[in-house]
């Protein structure tokens, strides 16, 4: 809609966009890609995951290339973490969320994550489980709005 796209940027510039973003995925449940202009199909708003990546290494100095590791059967989980997880609950973890698990290393410590829709979950080589703002905490980008299935959609590479 042109019209409303001219009149908010007369009142707010281009600071509108992110609000309408979030405003729109919280309301609608639809993650935006981006905003375009309708006249020129100019693009106002692109998330930018090389630009996030870009910042996660240069300025936060945190880098997953490398550490990040797809589980898709019982047999690539590390022997480490039989203590912490029975075998066959890796299976039926695999099973329950269709969804892979990854193995990943955080701060020298490796953990098994899965993106479990509203919630990610993350489990230790001790067997502790951890809410997904716990890690993103210790990592300190919990207040950058990423969820750690943006992190594993920057680094990682399924290979081919």
């Amino acid at each position: 809609m042109p019209l409303v796209c001219e009149k908010l940027d007369y009142y707010f510039n281009d600071l509108w966009y992110p609000s309408f973003k979030s405003w729109f995925e919280e309301n609608y449940g639809l993650k935006v890609e981006r905003i375009v202009n309708s006249k020129d199909n100019h693009s106002l708003l692109g998330e930018s995951i090389d630009k996030n990546k870009k910042f996660l290494i240069d300025i936060m100095g945190i880098d997953f290339t490398d550490k990040i590791q797809q589980i898709t059967s019982l047999y690539d989980v590390p022997m480490e973490f039989d203590k912490g997880i029975r075998p066959d609950m890796v299976n039926r973890i695999l099973h329950f969320w269709a969804s892979p698990m990854y193995l990943v290393n955080i701060n020298g410590k490796k953990y098994l994550y899965q993106d479990r829709g509203d919630d990610e979950w993350f489990l230790d080589e001790e067997g502790y489980e951890f809410g997904d703002w716990e890690i993103l905490e210790e990592l300190g980008i919990g207040v950058m709005g990423l969820r750690f299935s943006d992190i594993i959609d920057m680094f990682f590479e399924e290979e081919v």
